[in-house]
């Protein structure tokens, strides 16, 4: 893709030799929407281009960045990697600060600490990383909102500062619901209100406990929303990486009564529920102990796998969903390991990836697939292994690519281990699932809207063969044949979205009154707003889907 807005003046020496093409074509994005969604994935940059961006559309101000406490040293590292000259002053780590900063760094869960001292300032820009830890409600969403000028009433008038730059490379980790507060932070107008978003985006429907909002509708208009908001690029559309190669390891698991056990008894609770009555807290609940139990068998064939990689001379980056796992890892590898979890600061977490990109003795980083999923690099390890599966797709995708990103020269192999025949075969399942969903929005090829019903159908109509799975502990080929069925997920198309690089406006004659125009511009936020009655609603119509439709396919 060519950039046709050029840089501002003055970007081009910031940004001299130091970013990619396709990272001046994204700094050049940010630069002509001013309030917009970076999604590019994993790797490809997104902090060095939100840098430069900001430096060249406000070179003069106070600019605010909010991210994981984990990040707060990278982005401090990473600023002064464009200006070594930046003042910056990250909240909760600096003491003593006695020159005004130009960068203030914080992260999420101390907003409210300061909060005083961040609403009295006029920002420049604010910078918001791994983003889609606002999806939800929330303080830290409502800290995040008002910092932006986001308002509360429905039809207000946008305010706050003119840059606001949105950095995920997971923008919906698990239904359509989580792009709603995305949106409302860049000032998209189809999230003025929530319920109007959620019946046309979610399939909102009415039960007797109120609105339900888990699904999915409309997707293929969702993802014209999201071309016209945001910018995503994919690795192998800009970047000439070595391949990466995914294999699912089966795991024999027959030793293990006490995993056998936990699957037979979740199974037989689930296979008895009515469908009609869910209940998410103990479905997960009753889960985790599944989960727990399949970690442990899983434990002897994962370390093997290690062992395995250490004497081939390569490195190795380990994801587990409990930490008892990693310090079980831990005392059998000693030194030849670091360890990245959620209890680290941003100091042990820097120094624990320093030392596994740098140290030849280190051979292995054990992380937490939370607290090493995101925001680090790990290319030195060229083998990523999953000893759990996560019920969440995204917490994957961001995962593997710690290693397959910008600096890797080397092929990378990503195995994930699992019990075959039971319980864990089908999790898998289900999340290739979900991430075919989710790639539907980021891309061009909308899946059958159904497929979420039809997974929990599916796995009631699996319950019994997997039982059976669990008392055998070995697979028979009825039930394998059912799970490679639901397992033919839609493949993973690759986006194409382009960024939205024309002006203008549009006219259009109402049909109840030929006398009347509706007229569709950009709005300050770069998005697209009609004078309609609709649009001011709903903030959204008719009109707008038509130039969106005009203006993307």
């Amino acid at each position: 893709m060519n950039s046709i807005i050029q840089l501002a003046p003055g970007i081009d020496k910031i940004a001299e030799g130091s970013l990619y093409p396709h990272q001046a074509d994204g700094v050049a994005f940010l630069l002509s929407k001013k309030r917009a969604i970076l999604a590019d994935d994993m790797g490809l940059g997104k902090t060095r281009q939100a840098i430069v961006a900001m430096e060249a559309g406000c070179p003069e101000g106070i600019v605010l960045v909010v991210c994981p406490a984990s990040l707060k040293l990278n982005w401090r590292r990473e600023i002064l990697m464009v200006d070594s000259n930046a003042s910056i002053e990250v909240l909760g780590v600096d003491k003593d600060q006695t020159v005004a900063p130009r960068w203030i760094i914080i992260n999420y869960d101390i907003l409210s600490k300061y909060s005083d001292r961040l609403h009295a300032i006029d920002w420049a820009g604010i910078i918001l990383d791994e983003a889609h830890f606002i999806k939800n409600a929330s303080k830290r969403t409502t800290h995040c909102l008002k910092l932006l000028g986001v308002q509360a009433e429905a039809h207000a008038p946008l305010i706050g500062p003119d840059y606001v730059f949105l950095l995920t490379g997971t923008p919906m980790t698990n239904r359509p619901k989580d792009l709603f507060n995305l949106f409302r932070c860049v000032g998209h107008p189809a999230a003025r209100s929530f319920l109007s978003f959620a019946k046309r985006y979610c399939d909102a429907y009415r039960n007797d406990f109120g609105w339900v909002t888990t699904g999915a509708s409309n997707l293929d208009e969702l993802n014209l929303l999201m071309k016209e908001t945001s910018i995503r690029r994919m690795k192998d559309e800009v970047l000439d990486l070595p391949p990466k190669v995914r294999a699912w390891v089966p795991v024999d698991i027959s030793a293990s009564k006490a995993a056998l056990n936990a699957i037979d008894s979740f199974l037989v609770w689930y296979s008895e529920t009515d469908p009609s009555k869910p209940n998410d807290t103990e479905f997960l609940a009753r889960l985790t102990k599944v989960r727990t139990s399949l970690h442990k068998a899983k434990f002897k064939a994962v370390a093997e796998r290690i062992e395995d990689v250490i004497a081939t001379g390569e490195k190795a980056v380990v994801f587990t969903c409990f930490n008892d796992g990693i310090e079980r890892h831990k005392k059998k590898l000693g030194d030849q390991a670091v360890t990245i979890t959620g209890s680290d600061t941003s100091k042990q977490r820097m120094k624990a990836v320093d030392r596994f990109q740098s140290d030849p003795s280190v051979r292995v980083a054990l992380c937490n697939i939370i607290a090493g999923g995101v925001g680090i690099t790990l290319t030195a390890g060229t083998h990523v292994i999953f000893q759990d599966l996560d019920w969440v797709p995204a917490n994957h995708a961001q995962a593997e690519d710690r290693c397959y990103r910008i600096g890797q020269d080397h092929r990378v192999t990503v195995e994930y281990f699992h019990a075959e025949g039971t319980l864990d075969a089908y999790i898998a399942t289900l999340l290739e699932q979900k991430m075919a969903m989710i790639a539907a929005v980021e891309a061009d090829e909308i899946p059958d809207q159904t497929i979420l019903s039809e997974i929990q159908d599916g796995l009631r109509q699996l319950a019994p063969a997997l039982m059976e799975e669990a008392r055998a502990a070995r697979a028979t080929g009825d039930a394998a044949t059912r799970l490679d069925e639901l397992a033919s997920a839609t493949p993973r198309p690759s986006s194409k979205a382009e960024p939205l690089l024309k002006t203008g406006s549009w006219e259009f004659t109402s049909s109840r009154d030929p006398s009347a125009l509706y007229r569709v511009t950009f709005g300050r936020a770069g998005h697209l707003e009609c004078s309609c009655l609709g649009f001011t609603y709903r903030g959204n119509c008719k009109h707008t889907r038509e130039v969106r439709e005009k203006i993307y396919e």
